[in-house]
């Protein structure tokens, strides 16, 4: 039985492009497809993801499909590096479109002190919402970095890392008229109940720079259990639901690596 969340689900296509870890073509199609199968419609991704790969085989699956939602970024060039040139905001927008046609939500990704011209920028953007290859224009911020509202309610949505260990990010956002799309649910893993004193971070892992650190790895395990009093055993289900079910919260999104993580999802969505 569908729940009335789904449409709340927002499926996170980073962990399969193999830039956070190996990861087998058979099994990116099989997790893609798996989230169809449990009527996942709305999917998040990048040009940059996997170096464009997440991309193709999206915009294989999609082909035809009226009922899938792609959600893209912008603000990084294929190389990696990040930029919010216009000639190569184009660049990223243009590739995204020639494989999916048509964008729900393009997001502005990460920007913090680079952009000058926010005024410019902005009606770029909006360009392609007027001529309706984009339905929606949004900002993925960076930690606590936000902007002023002028620049803010520009945006039909703003993206912002959101979770038990940080529930505090939804009353700061009140003041911004924009719908909210909270990510990282389980904080990176933290929430996962898979994490502990001895876990290890290889230098290519994104966390290593905050959870490499025993005395800030062992603080947060300190909170987490703390939560967990409180919430009961099965802390990973309550993350997600407490999401789900908060009210000013539009979407949310939820990274997955394979199908069974697809399941977990809809498991909990029940």
């Amino acid at each position: 039985m569908k729940s009335k969340y789904h449409s709340k689900v927002i499926i996170g296509t980073w962990s399969l492009s193999g830039d956070l870890g190996k990861i087998s073509k058979k099994n990116i199609y099989k997790s893609i497809e798996q989230s169809l199968s449990k009527n996942f419609y709305e999917f998040d991704t990048a040009p940059t993801y996997g170096s464009g790969k997440i991309e193709t085989i999206l915009g294989e699956i999609c082909n035809g499909e009226k009922k899938i939602k792609i959600n893209s970024k912008c603000g990084y060039n294929m190389h990696g590096t990040k930029t919010f040139a216009l000639d190569d905001i184009k660049k990223s927008i243009d590739l995204s479109l020639k494989k999916f046609h048509k964008i729900n939500t393009l997001f502005l990704h990460n920007p913090r002190n680079e952009i000058k011209n926010w005024s410019s920028l902005i009606n770029f953007l909006l360009d392609y919402k007027r001529y309706k290859h984009v339905k929606n224009i949004g900002i993925s911020v960076a930690r606590d970095y936000y902007f002023n509202k002028k620049i803010m309610n520009s945006f039909d949505y703003l993206q912002d890392e959101i979770n038990l260990l940080r529930p505090q990010v939804i009353n700061k956002l009140k003041s911004f008229n924009l719908k909210i799309m909270a990510r990282s649910p389980l904080a990176s893993g933290c929430l996962s109940e898979k994490l502990s004193i001895n876990s290890k971070f290889s230098q290519n892992d994104y966390r290593n720079s905050w959870l490499g650190n025993k005395s800030r790895l062992k603080n947060i395990l300190l909170q987490v259990e703390e939560i967990q009093k409180i919430t009961g055993k099965n802390l990973r289900s309550f993350s997600k639901i407490f999401l789900l079910k908060e009210k000013k919260i539009k979407k949310v999104k939820f990274g997955i690596k394979k199908p069974i993580h697809v399941d977990e999802i809809e498991k909990d969505l029940q």
